[in-house]
């Protein structure tokens, strides 16, 4: 799952650490405006090629709740602010910053640009944010990331069906003027802003397509630079073509993407190698072979990958004892060095490195907590016998979900075998299966172990909060009165103090490890061969790690 990236905010002394995309050292950001001053080298034809990595789980913006289906839905669809390739919220259907209605800053007015349309032709006014905003929160809808949003006024009580969706605090004062009300300050508003999430949605089109609304494209409507098409759903392939309604149109140089999923590293390779891709992605032993190639772009990004108990479904994962055997026979090190081989670094904790700084002291949040998540197998193997006479069995058999790509395959592996190898008598059955079921099997609550993934903001909260016990994607259901409660601090009567807010942010993060509610595994990287004919890319720390929206090729 993810959640869009959030600027740093000098309120909770956060610092971001910006890593470009580079090819052998030397910087290649592009953004809008690089992109006019070459506008006299431009390919004739403006048609690119991409790639993905699974299929694409769902274009309801409201409905989107993973990686896979935010990177896609950012082509076609855009929202009243945006993420830059300096990680810095900028107005795109809004017109400058939103403005204070009250001293407390828990009410804002935003002006929206006039003349906006949808692809099919309909204006696109204020109101189709409230609309949209209000299906979030609407329990029909079932949204899985609403309570990312519950800052917004009533939308928990909305969510668990305590309010109606019209007291929602959000209004359209006029056409190109929206009021939202908050429950209590936001130091990311901006940024929170920018998520797919709240983007707008055509009342008209969505209501008449109903439950269909985003399961194909021609049942999606588009206000982004592009339009969706050739999507059935469900295939391997899918095309956008350039929106010829979008309000900044003159800045889109691309005609055409054609997407097609790549599951296997070898063979997005071998597409690339042969022109019939722009992009492919490396892992393992291909980002060895090709670093050195001018074509080699690498983003390390403020990911988590997480191996996750489903402890509310499996009795013998709800015994801690179990639960830290498993990670304490797991060699991070070796997972990044022999198996990713892709500048992926070792977790050492729930929140990766480089995402904030003390305020104290301006030390990495990682570095400060120290590593919470040692490999000890002599440890794993006492624990596990601990486990045993507990649990009154000799032997367990857990199935281990991954999703079917290349990389996820090789993690499974190589966890089948750590485990397996450390501690006798535990059997691990991998089960590779497609993104959109992974994460409808993990949503279920009913799994063994799977291979889970978390893309916070950069407030660390973010990414503690996973395990908060109504939190959606709580995986493991973890429910611990104590650790709700250091979160509820954390989020409200320590925003007035940084320094202890900062002490209790290490503290929830050792108490949930100490209960090895989760398993973390390694802070991710991307890396890509892109064509060198394609320019203009905008790369992110977080969520969609190339944006390609502005992108272009030369001759």
């Amino acid at each position: 799952m993810k959640k869009i990236g959030k600027k740093v905010s000098t309120f909770l002394g956060i610092i971001l650490l910006i890593v470009s995309l580079t090819a052998c050292g030397t910087s290649a950001n592009s953004s809008s405006s690089s992109t006019k001053k070459t506008t006299g080298n431009l390919a004739d034809k403006q048609v690119l090629n991409w790639v993905a990595l699974t299929e694409l789980p769902t274009a309801d913006s409201v409905k989107e709740y993973d990686t896979a289906s935010a990177e896609q839905i950012d082509i076609f669809g855009e929202g009243l602010y945006k993420i830059n390739g300096n990680n810095d919220p900028v107005p795109a259907l809004a017109v400058g910053n939103p403005v204070p209605a009250n001293s407390a800053k828990t009410s804002y007015t935003i002006n929206i640009k006039k003349g906006l349309k949808w692809s099919n032709g309909d204006p696109l006014t204020a109101k189709d944010f409230v609309f949209a905003w209000r299906r979030l929160f609407d329990p029909k809808t079932a949204a899985q990331n609403a309570s990312v949003f519950f800052n917004i006024k009533n939308a928990q009580a909305i969510s668990e069906g305590k309010k109606s969706t019209d007291q929602l605090g959000v209004k359209a004062l006029s056409d190109t003027k929206l009021q939202v009300d908050l429950e209590q300050p936001d130091s990311y508003f901006e940024e929170t802003l920018s998520s797919e999430n709240l983007f707008p949605q055509d009342e008209k089109f969505v209501t008449q397509k109903g439950s269909k609304y985003g399961t194909s494209s021609a049942n999606t409507l588009s206000n982004g630079p592009f339009v969706l098409t050739n999507w059935d759903g469900t295939g391997l392939s899918w095309t956008y073509k350039k929106n010829p309604n979008y309000w900044d149109k003159k800045n889109i140089h691309l005609n055409q993407i054609n997407v097609q999923v790549v599951k296997e590293t070898s063979t997005g390779i071998n597409l690339f190698q042969a022109g019939k891709l722009d992009a492919a992605e490396l892992s393992g032993d291909f980002v060895k072979q090709f670093q050195k190639d001018p074509r080699y772009k690498t983003v390390l990004a403020l990911r988590s990958t997480n191996l996750e108990f489903g402890t509310s479904s499996n009795k013998y994962l709800q015994n801690e004892n179990l639960r830290k055997a498993i990670s304490l026979s797991i060699d991070r090190n070796q997972l990044v060095k022999n198996v990713l081989a892709d500048g992926s670094r070792a977790a050492t904790g729930v929140v990766p490195k480089g995402l904030a700084k003390s305020p104290v002291n301006g030390q990495d949040f990682a570095d400060a907590a120290g590593n919470l998540v040692v490999h000890n197998t002599a440890q794993a193997k006492q624990l596990w016998d601990q486990a045993k006479k507990e649990l009154g069995v000799n032997k367990v058999t857990f199935t281990l979900l991954t999703t079917d790509d290349a990389s996820s395959k090789s993690v499974g592996q190589y966890l089948q075998n750590q485990i397996e190898t450390a501690l006798p008598g535990v059997t691990i059955n991998l089960s590779n299966i497609p993104a959109k079921v992974r994460f409808q099997k993990m949503m279920s609550y009913k799994f063994d172990l799977a291979l889970g993934g978390w893309t916070g903001d950069f407030d660390p909260v973010s990414f503690l909060e996973q395990f908060y016990s109504t939190f959606e994607h709580n995986h493991a259901k973890f429910n611990d009165p104590k650790y709700d409660k250091l979160i509820d601090k954390i989020k409200t009567t320590d925003l007035t103090n940084l320094k202890q807010r900062w002490n209790d942010l290490l503290s929830a993060q050792k108490y949930l490890l100490d209960k090895q509610a989760v398993v973390p595994l390694d802070q991710g990287s991307e890396n890509y061969l892109v064509n060198a004919k394609v320019k203009g890319i905008v790369t992110h720390n977080l969520g969609a790690p190339l944006d390609i929206t502005h992108a272009y090729l030369v001759k």
